[in-house]
Parts: structure tokens; sequence; C-alpha cells
């Protein structure tokens, strides 16, 4: 039973790295920002990645998307945001793909994938080698870029984009780790923490096992 309680705890505080935030209903013509904030190894991290729904027919959904490492500069590390993903889209989607891509990087989007730390995902976009990242692609402090996104699926007059929006950053802090965390639309963020990559999240939960076993020790 103790045993049971303490198990409980370490997966209760895992999941304090993520939150939920609900999802964001567009229209033709609407425009939605997805914000991103965390602190992690002596760097302070902030974008935003801004989708226009320029248009919307019964087979396809046009996005106009402007993204933009926001992190100040004079941060440990380079801080560069590789990937970012959108969890749940409503209607569901069949394809994606990245046109006309920015003038500074290619980016990619592909559906159903997984994204690190966060399961899969129905849309990751990435500057990366991939949506777990690698490489040396994506936006370091105070770059931004813009490009078309379209997806396809079965469309009526609405498309609801879900949270958490993961995000994946690598070259982070003082030791250049990588890190993932969630983000929310603008209007609807609560407070979130970063989320380690799955190793030190790991070593996270085990440290609060130990933690735990420690005090019951002492006090038997």
């Amino acid at each position: 039973m103790k045993i049971r309680r303490k198990l409980g705890l370490v997966a209760a505080s895992a999941l304090l790295f993520s939150g939920s935030v609900g999802a964001v209903t567009m229209t033709s013509g609407d425009t939605a920002t997805i914000l991103w904030g965390g602190i992690y190894d002596g760097a302070t991290l902030s974008a935003s990645a801004t989708f226009t729904l320029t248009s919307l027919s019964e087979t396809e959904a046009l996005f106009q998307v402007s993204v933009a490492n926001t992190t100040a500069a004079g941060q440990p590390g380079r801080n560069r945001l590789v990937s970012f993903g959108i969890t749940d889209i409503a209607p569901n989607i069949t394809g994606a793909e990245a046109l006309n891509n920015g003038v500074g990087d290619q980016w990619t989007a592909v559906i159903d994938t997984t994204f690190p730390g966060f399961q899969t995902v129905e849309l990751c976009i990435w500057a990366g080698r991939n949506c777990a990242g690698g490489g040396t692609g994506g936006l370091v402090e105070g770059e931004s870029d813009s490009f078309q996104l379209r997806l396809i699926g079965s469309f009526a007059d609405v498309i609801s984009l879900g949270d958490p929006f993961p995000s994946k950053w690598q070259s982070v802090g003082n030791t250049g780790q990588s890190v993932e965390f969630g983000g929310c639309t603008e209007g609807r963020c609560g407070s979130g923490s970063s989320v380690p990559e799955p190793g030190p999240l790991a070593l996270f939960a085990l440290g609060l096992v130990g933690l735990s076993l420690r005090k019951r020790t002492k006090f038997q």
C-alpha cells in the first residue's frame, strides 16, 4: 500500500511537467498564436507560432504560419527551437505539407508521429533532421521565419487545434541540453514547466523514489 502511494507520487510529479489548456477553434480568416516559455539549465526560453487560417474548403485547410524564437539574447547556450507540434486536430487530418518554405530554414510537416516526451502528435513541424530533433537547423535567439501549411482532411466550417502543443529545443543552457515543453494558445495560458528529455525525466522520478525510501528508512 505504501509502495503504491510512493509510485503514485512519482507519476503525479512527472505529470506536473505538462498540462492541458484546451483547444482553439478556427474558421477561415481567424488567427491563433501558440506561446512557449520555460526555464532550463540557466536559460529562459520563449517562442511563438502564429497560425492564420487563410482558406478552408471541404478537403483542405491552408495556413500562413509565422514562427519566432523570442528568447532574449545573452542566454547561455544557442537555444535553438527545432520542432513543434499540435497534439490533436479536429476533424482528423490525413495529410500535411509545408509550402513556400521560409527564408532561413526548410520546414517539414508530417502527421501522426512521435514527439519524444509527449507520445504521438497529430501534426509535427520541424526545421531540424526530424520531429525528434537532430542536425543544426532551427531558429536561434531572435530569429523568425514564415511558411504556408497545407492540411488535408474532410472539413466543414471549422477546424480545432488541440494542446499541449509540444516544442523541442536543442543546445540549451549551460550544458547544451535538449529539452521539450508544452505551449498554450494566447489568451488561454496558465503556468507550465519544461519537460526534460526522457532520460533526465526518468532520473528525476528515480530521485523522488530514492528520497521517499530514504525518509521511510529514517522514520522506521
